[in-house]
C-alpha cells in the first residue's frame, strides 16, 4: 500500500468505496447484496463505537424472521470484507474489525468520507472573523461534496432516514448561506447553478426555486423567472393541493414591476441589452425563439457561404429498463446543464420536444460538433443518477434559405 494514498468512501449520492483506480459499491460491486452495503455504511456513520451483533441484526433484520441470524450476519461481513479485500488497499479484517464479539470501522487508517468533508467544510466556513470570499469558498466545497442522498436501500431504515433529515437540512443551510453570498457580489449565474443541482438531490425544496427566481430576475432573464414561478405553483398543486409561499408571489410582483412599462430611446434600450459579465456563454431561448433563429441562420447562409449545423440531443433510456417519470424528468435537467456548460459562447439551444434539445452551430465542420457532443456526454455521464440513461446525438446540416431568389431581393 503506498503510503501517500487513501481508501475514499463516497455515501451521498450512492456508496462508493475507491482505492486507485479500483472500485467498488452499490453501482460496481458484482454482487447484489445491498444488506452487505447497508451494514457498511451503518458500520462506517457509527465508527466511533464498537457495534454488538445484536444491534447489527436488528438494524438489518428488524421485522423479519431470520432462522440463523448470526450466521447470516457474519455470511455478510464475509462478503463486504471479501469485497473489500479486492482492492488491494488493506485486507478486509483491517476494515472491518472483529473486537470482542462486536464489528467496528478502523478509524486509524487513511481514509476520506465525503460526508465528513462536507462538515468540515461547513465547520470551517462558520470560523469567527473569516472574510466573505473565504466563507464562501469554503461554503462552495461543501456544495461540491454534497452529490445526493445516501443510497435507497439504506434510506428506508429508521436510522438512515435521521441521518439523512440531519445532512440534508445543513445543505439546504449550506446553500442559503451561498445564495446569500453569491447575491452580494452579483454572481447570479452561479445561483442558479447550485440551485439547479440542489434541486436534483431535493426536488420539493421550494427555497431552491425562490433562490432562482431572484437570480433569473437580477439578471434579466424574466421568461426563465417566469417560468420557474408557474412551475412551483403546479408543483405545490401536485403535490400537496396547496399555493407557493407568500414570498413567491413578492417575487414575481417584484419580477413584473422590472419588465419596461414605456417606450425607450436607441440608447436606453441598447444599455438594457448589454450583457452583464454573469450571463452564461451559451443563449437558452424558448421553442418559437429556436424556429425563428434557425430561419434566420439559414437565411443568413445563403449570403456568407458557411456552414452549420442542427444538432439534437435525446434523452434516452436503455432497452427493456423501466424508468418512473420523475426520475426521466430530473435527467432532463442535468442534459440541459451539460448544454449550458458544454456549449461554445454564442451557441443557441431549445427544448424542442420533451426529451431532446436543439443546438444551432454556426462556422463549424461535422468534426468540431462530434467534439463538442462528446464534451456533453461526459459532463451528463458524470453527474447522472444511475445508468438507466444516456444522451443520443444527431447533427444535420442547416441548409442555406432560398429566400432572396424566392423574393427577388438584390
Amino acid at each position: 500500500m503506498a503510503g501517500s494514498e487513501k481508501f475514499e468512501i463516497k455515501v451521498l449520492g450512492g456508496l462508493e468505496i475507491r482505492y486507485g483506480e479500483k472500485v467498488i459499491g452499490v453501482n460496481e460491486s458484482k454482487t447484489k447484496s445491498n444488506k452487505m452495503w447497508v451494514l457498511f455504511e451503518y458500520i462506517l456513520l457509527n465508527r466511533s463505537r464498537k457495534l454488538s451483533q445484536d444491534e447489527l441484526i436488528e438494524m438489518l433484520w428488524p421485522d423479519m424472521e431470520v432462522s440463523n441470524p448470526a450466521n447470516s450476519l457474519k455470511g455478510l461481513i464475509f462478503k463486504l470484507r471479501k469485497e473489500i479485500d479486492s482492492l488491494g488497499f488493506l485486507p478486509g479484517k483491517q476494515v472491518i474489525l472483529s473486537v470482542s464479539g462486536s464489528y467496528a470501522f478502523n478509524d486509524d487508517m487513511p481514509y476520506t468520507v465525503d460526508v465528513y468533508e462536507f462538515e468540515k467544510y461547513l465547520e470551517l466556513a462558520q470560523e469567527q472573523g473569516l472574510s466573505d470570499d473565504k466563507k464562501l469558498d469554503y461554503l462552495l466545497q461543501a456544495v461540491e461534496c454534497y452529490k445526493g442522498n445516501l443510497h435507497h436501500d439504506a434510506r428506508r431504515d429508521p436510522w438512515a432516514a435521521s441521518i439523512q433529515t440531519h445532512y440534508g437540512d445543513m445543505y439546504l443551510s449550506v446553500v442559503r448561506s451561498c445564495t446569500d453570498l453569491l447575491s452580494k457580489e452579483g454572481n447570479h449565474q452561479k445561483i442558479v447553478e447550485i440551485c439547479r443541482n440542489a434541486l436534483l438531490i431535493q426536488p420539493y425544496t421550494e427555497d431552491y426555486y425562490y433562490y432562482m427566481i431572484r437570480a433569473y430576475t437580477a439578471l434579466e432573464n424574466y421568461s426563465a423567472a417566469s417560468d420557474m414561478y408557474l412551475r412551483v405553483k403546479e408543483l405545490m398543486q401536485q403535490e400537496y393541493g396547496t399555493v407557493p409561499d407568500t414570498k413567491f408571489e413578492q417575487a414575481y410582483k417584484e419580477l413584473m414591476k422590472q419588465r419596461p412599462k414605456k417606450n425607450l430611446s436607441a440608447e436606453e434600450l441598447t444599455e438594457g441589452f448589454t450583457e452583464i459579465r454573469n450571463y452564461m456563454a451559451t443563449f437558452y431561448v424558448e421553442y418559437g425563439e429556436f424556429k425563428q433563429i434557425y430561419r434566420l441562420t439559414a437565411r443568413r447562409l445563403e449570403r456568407i457561404q458557411k456552414d452549420a449545423f442542427l444538432c439534437v440531443y435525446t434523452l434516452g433510456a436503455r432497452r427493456g429498463v423501466t424508468v418512473d417519470l420523475k426520475e426521466r424528468k430530473k435527467h432532463m435537467r442535468i442534459l440541459g446543464e451539460a448544454l449550458s456548460f458544454g456549449l461554445r459562447q454564442g451557441d443557441v439551444f431549445a427544448r424542442v420536444s420533451p426529451w431532446q434539445f436543439a443546438v444551432i452551430f454556426e462556422d463549424v465542420t461535422e468534426e468540431n460538433t462530434l467534439t463538442i457532443a462528446e464534451r456533453i456526454k461526459k459532463y451528463f455521464e458524470k453527474n447522472k443518477r444511475g445508468e438507466a440513461f444516456g444522451i443520443i446525438h444527431k447533427a444535420v446540416r442547416i441548409e442555406p434559405s432560398d429566400f432572396e431568389a424566392r423574393h427577388g431581393a438584390v
